[in-house]
């Protein structure tokens, strides 16, 4: 019986052992800048001045965090915009006084899907990232 028992007592510690080794699986995040519609051209690119929007996907555990994107736009490896805020707002490419705004052409952007944790100190965690081109105020 104490043989059975032990038997049963290293089962159950091994198979606790292997349970809690495996890789825990979360559900991948995702940002996607949508599309106005209806788009006027068969290629739509936003530009200086435009409000643009994005789709967002993340594990919902991380509800508690307040999950929020920055956009963020450079012109010859400078930035000349960035604003962050909550993952539903909308963001006016350029703001109303950056750089960018002030001095318009062309910018690359990337809009970072986002949270800050606070486990011993403030911590950025990156989720996703999508880049995009934008053109100035005219288009080009």
């Amino acid at each position: 019986m104490s043989r059975l028992l032990s038997a049963v007592a290293i089962v159950a510690a091994v198979s606790g052992i292997s349970l809690s080794a495996a890789p825990k699986t979360t559900e991948p995040a995702s940002i996607i800048l949508n599309v106005p519609s209806p788009t006027v051209a068969p290629a739509w690119t936003p530009r200086l001045g435009d409000v643009v929007t994005f789709t967002v996907s993340y594990p919902k555990t991380l509800d508690h965090f307040g999950v929020r994107i920055q956009v963020l736009c450079y012109q010859d490896g400078n930035l000349v915009y960035g604003e962050a805020g909550p993952y539903s707002q909308e963001f006016l490419l350029g703001g109303a006084m950056s750089t960018w705004y002030l001095n318009d052409g062309a910018a690359d952007c990337h809009a970072d899907l986002y949270y800050w944790s606070y486990n011993g100190g403030q911590k950025f965690n990156p989720l996703a990232t999508v880049g995009f081109s934008a053109l100035s105020r005219s288009g080009n």
